[in-house]
């Protein structure tokens, strides 16, 4: 960090002393403004955060007026989210001169851009722009400035990184929960066209689409030939329609498993298909994705003209892909749940993965306590409708960690009083993601208290003994196991003996002594294995004694 108190000694007489300790005494004032920006990445929603932050930046830099720009698909371009006070012409005259300003902060990485009387901040993480704050700033007082700005958007970047983290967590999990609620509708024999509109729907919102089709191949005799188109999430009147005559997009497809073209569409083949003919609709880019069996295209579910000017992303393929899968088994009327199940899990993992590329010391965490948790639960003979619920609780029960700063899961050492806190915000945190997801719901109870403590000095509710619920108490075992058996920043991995005499320690204070006592024989008796590839650690209880003792 810079040091912004440094000041030359010079011998100043009192008044230019008395001037300097007022001075830092200010700037103290203002970084601890500053400093309250890793607590407010926590819990703030993306827009809540922008708006925080440009309120900091007022108060700290005395700044007339302010806006707030994401980097969207092109990053030349400014994308404002949040204004305050700056005028049309000042933010067109900013924008033609960014484009130039951009390329050259890619070579250079500056800390501070000027454009006439303004100072744009780049908010970086991993060498790459993720936002920018704009100060109108006078520009006597830049200089004054000239070590505090940097220190504000270094903790700026980092809230703003959490607070998308957790916002694009959050719009995907709403997106899984929409296709979790199909599932139950497909099982309870919803009529198929219904089905076919909401499958639409959720196409077009989750990718952000103008329109979306469902187009069938000729030859199905178990149902109708039928095109259906939506625009804006309205159904569209068309005459039943198959796929004959486009050989050429059907043969694409199939070779290739998916369809994204983005780009002068009009002069192309595809101009043509179905969604160019629905009205004040140009083709301007388009995704598809075939809907097949092991060895038979059913028909193509098709978006079309990303909303913003924008392109179709990775993400927008995964959620085009899952719904085509699910899709294609309803059109063959087959039973779809438990693939649904699976599509959604997958997903998650995903998901999760977000959370454990945060924390460098914990990648492969959430499976690791999610295959060990399942093996603890059938050893406690929990019933078998409960298994699901491990599952996904073992997967998502440290996802409020998407909203924890990352200097604060990464630091070498151990924590401050102040930083614990913040950590131990988390299981509150997932609460707060998905106790607004239904279908993840029931799960909330593991991912909030799997650090309560057996004898209730655990948190966040300090709940004591069976009042803990069953598979959190299940859940906190195998997390406390895992965090003993890997390097951390501050201390070596445990071997696995050395981590089951721990656990049998803290058996009966920190733990279920009798969900502890099944665990340490469970281990014991059959090592530990992972049915997902190689992790971290060793994959036998054996392998792990063997190298303990030099072997």
């Amino acid at each position: 960090m810079i040091d912004i108190f440094r000041r030359k000694n010079c011998n100043e007489s009192e008044a230019e002393n008395a001037a300097l300790a007022f001075e830092n005494e200010a700037l103290k004032k203002q970084i601890q403004e500053l400093l309250t920006l890793d607590e407010t990445g926590v819990f703030a929603e993306l827009d809540q955060l922008l708006k925080i932050i440009l309120k900091k930046a007022l108060v700290i830099c005395d700044a007339s007026a302010s806006f707030f720009s994401l980097m969207g698909e092109d990053p030349t371009k400014l994308n404002i989210r949040v204004n305050n006070s700056v005028t049309l012409e000042e933010l067109e005259t900013l924008a033609k001169k960014f484009t130039l300003e951009y390329i050259k902060w890619t070579e250079t990485e500056a800390e501070v851009i000027e454009i006439d009387n303004f100072v744009l901040l780049p908010l970086v993480r991993r060498h790459r722009m993720i936002g920018l704050i704009g100060l109108k700033i006078d520009k006597s007082s830049v200089n004054n400035l000239h070590d505090l700005l940097p220190l504000l958007a270094s903790k700026s970047a980092a809230s703003l990184e959490s607070a998308m983290l957790y916002d694009k967590m959050f719009q995907r999990l709403l997106v899984l929960s929409n296709v979790f609620i199909l599932g139950k509708e497909i099982v309870s024999n919803i009529e198929l066209k219904s089905l076919v509109d909401k499958f639409l729907s959720i196409a077009s919102d989750g990718t952000g689409s103008e329109v979306a089709g469902l187009f069938l191949v000729k030859g199905r005799t178990d149902l109708p030939y039928f095109t259906r188109l939506q625009k804006n999430n309205c159904n569209l009147d068309f005459a039943p329609n198959t796929l004959d005559g486009y050989t050429e997009l059907i043969q694409a497809v199939r070779s290739e498993r998916k369809l994204r073209m983005e780009n002068n569409l009009e002069n192309t083949e595809f101009a043509e298909f179905e969604v160019d003919k629905v009205p004040g609709t140009k083709l301007r880019n388009t995704l598809a994705m075939p809907l097949k069996t092991p060895d038979k295209l059913l028909g193509i579910i098709q978006v079309a003209n990303k909303l913003n000017q924008g392109n179709y992303s990775s993400e927008d393929i995964d959620l085009l892909n899952i719904l085509s899968s699910q899709l294609a088994f309803v059109i063959q009327n087959a039973d779809l749940f438990s693939n649904l199940q699976k599509a959604y899990i997958d997903t998650l993992s995903a998901l999760t993965g977000a959370i454990d590329a945060k924390d460098s010391y914990t990648r492969g965490h959430s499976e690791r306590v999610t295959e060990l948790s399942i093996k603890l639960a059938e050893e406690c003979n929990v019933p078998s409708s409960e298994i699901e619920n491990i599952k996904l609780g073992g997967l998502l029960h440290d996802i409020g960690k998407i909203g924890i700063p990352e200097a604060v899961l990464n630091k070498p050492g151990r924590l401050n009083d102040e930083e614990f806190n913040i950590i131990k915000s988390h299981p509150d945190l997932g609460l707060h993601i998905l106790g607004k997801v239904e279908f993840l719901e029931h799960i909330v109870p593991i991912i909030r208290h799997h650090h309560e403590r057996y004898d209730g000095k655990g948190y966040p509710g300090g709940l004591k003994g069976d009042n803990i619920p069953l598979l959190a108490r299940i859940v906190s075992v195998v997390d406390t196991f895992d965090a003993m058996t890997t390097n951390r920043p501050y201390r070596k991995a445990l071997t696995i003996e050395e981590s089951l005499v721990e656990i049998d320690r803290c058996s009966g204070s920190q733990f279920d002594p009798d969900i502890a006592a099944k665990f340490i024989k469970m281990v014991r008796r059959d090592g530990i294995h992972f049915d997902f590839g190689d992790m971290s650690l060793p994959q036998t209880y054996e392998t792990i004694q063997a190298k303990a003792k030099g072997n």
